[in-house]
Order: structure tokens, then C-alpha cells, then sequence
């Protein structure tokens, strides 16, 4: 290549690192929740979609869902226009991001602010990474202190759902309510093959968080069933040693979707109470 004076004086531009995939911001992902959320409630007479039926939906693999799910590595930004367009939205800049931008400014030459290392897991009550939702953390709150109040918290990983427990077990708590946080990530795969096991053990772990001694053989009893002597449990021993209002944050729920025959059993069961109290407290208002 010839090269005269005017060429060889001009640097040749660095070539700019291709940006190689995107991925939702809580933002984003709240917005395509609520959208899935209202097409299963018109189209899918209110069951959730399985990741197949999504698949036939969106047109994406069941594989590339779950990476759009888990919000942890990007994807293609075709990907998630297609996922969008699926549910009659438009994906807008502030939907997503790209993981490497701050890798293409450093090559660019350009300086990138510093950032700390981001926790993993659950974070400190005061934690400057915490991701406050006021909306959100405000209807909990209130939802919460209602008799049989029951609130499901859906996000993939590290989008702060441990976080978001412990802050409204701490506001119950100051509500003057007793709070015991359990995860099932603390149970042995054996507890999760048999109702009755999987039920003693989720009584006795309250009540160690309480910490009140253990007394199932005192209230569970064959004839009547694992679920009844659980209500039992709960409503002779549990609840009068306290004598006021219990609040259970259960983190990990997911993994009794492994075991689909003990999660309706157990969800179940917590349908059942939260109808019961609402029940007993409209009955109690007329009254």
C-alpha cells in the first residue's frame, strides 16, 4: 500500500468491539411480566404458560427463554423484539442493556467509572444495591397486615426477591407481628418425596424460629390427615403461644415446582387458610 504524508499521519481508528448481546433491565422484565401475565388471563383462561407454549407463541427456543428469564447473559436484540412483539409491545431502549458497554468504553479509550463488585444473594436491610420498588414494597406492606394477607413474589434470579422478603417480614415486625423467615432451600431432597414428611418439617421449622420446642406427636394425628393436623398445629399450639399475628416469609418456593404433586397440595393449603381468614374477617365485620 502506498502511503503518502497525509495517510500516514492519520491513526487509524481502533475498531470498535462488537456488542454481543442484550438483556432486560427490571424495568424491562416487569413490563413483559405484566404483559404475559394479561395474555394468560385472556387467552389462556388464566393458566400460566409452559415454557413449550411460549416457545409456539414467541417463535424462540425453550432454550433462549430461559436465558431471557434469567436475566444473567444477553441475547440477541432480535430475541427480544420477537419476545415483545409476541405480547403486542414494542421493545424500547430503556427495556434493555448491554453487559459489555463499559468494556467497549475502556477500548475506546475513553475512562469508565469504577464500579464496587455487585453482592450476590440476599443484601443488607441498609444496602446501598438494594433496587427500592416503592409502589411495590408499599402494597406488600400493606397486603401484609391484612388477616390471611398472602403475596407471591415473581422474578427470575438476582432480581432481589430475598431482599424484598426481609424488608416486609422488618415491617411487620414493627407492626408489632411475630415473623419467621424459612427457605426451602434448607430441606433435604428426602422431605420433598411424601406430604406428610414435607408438612411436619415445615411445622417444626417454625416453630424453631419461634423458638418453641417441638410438640408434633401432641397434634398430628393419622385419622384426620397431614393437612388437617398441620392446621392444627398451627391454630392450637403455634398461634396461642404468641398471641399475636404470624407472618411467614418462604423463600426458594421453586423448588417444589420439581415435585408438582406437593406443590398443589401445598399451595393448596395456603389458598386455604388465606380464604379462611378472609372468611372469618368479613363474618366478624357484619357481626
Amino acid at each position: 500500500m502506498l502511503l503518502t504524508p497525509e495517510t500516514a499521519m492519520t491513526p487509524t481508528p481502533p475498531k470498535r468491539k462488537r456488542r454481543r448481546g442484550v438483556i432486560l433491565t427490571p424495568s424491562g422484565f416487569e413490563k413483559i411480566q405484566q404483559a404475559k401475565a394479561d395474555a394468560e388471563f385472556e387467552d389462556n383462561r388464566g393458566n400460566r404458560y409452559t415454557l413449550e407454549a411460549l416457545s409456539e407463541r414467541t417463535g424462540l427456543a425453550v432454550d433462549t427463554l430461559m436465558k431471557v428469564f434469567a436475566c444473567e447473559s444477553g441475547v440477541d436484540k432480535q430475541t427480544l423484539k420477537a419476545y415483545f412483539r409476541s405480547f403486542k409491545l414494542t421493545l424500547e431502549a430503556a427495556d434493555y442493556y448491554h453487559p459489555d458497554l463499559a468494556i467497549e468504553e475502556e477500548a475506546d479509550g475513553r475512562e469508565v467509572e469504577t464500579q464496587p463488585d455487585m453482592p450476590g444473594g440476599q443484601v443488607p436491610l441498609d444496602s446501598a444495591f438494594y433496587v427500592e420498588r416503592a409502589a411495590i414494597e408499599a402494597e406488600c406492606h400493606k397486603a401484609i397486615l391484612q388477616p390471611g394477607g398472602l403475596i407471591r413474589i415473581k422474578a427470575p434470579r438476582r432480581m432481589g426477591k430475598s431482599s424484598l422478603i426481609s424488608r416486609i417480614l422488618r415491617q411487620a415486625a414493627q407492626q408489632g407481628c411475630q415473623t419467621v423467615a424459612l427457605s426451602f432451600q434448607l430441606a433435604d431432597k428426602t422431605i420433598f418425596q411424601n406430604l406428610d414428611q414435607f408438612l411436619q418439617w415445615f411445622c417444626a421449622n417454625v416453630g424453631l424460629e419461634m423458638q418453641l420446642p417441638k410438640r408434633l406427636g401432641d397434634y398430628w394425628d393419622d385419622l384426620f390427615g397431614s393437612k388437617i393436623s398441620c392446621k392444627i398445629y398451627f391454630e392450637q399450639y403455634l398461634l396461642p403461644q404468641i398471641g399475636r399475628p404470624l407472618v411467614l416469609g418462604l423463600d426458594d418456593v421453586d423448588r417444589l415446582f420439581e415435585y408438582p404433586d406437593l406443590a398443589d397440595e401445598f399451595f393448596g393449603l395456603l389458598r386455604t387458610w388465606h380464604e379462611e381468614a378472609k372468611t372469618a374477617t368479613s363474618g366478624s365485620n357484619c357481626a
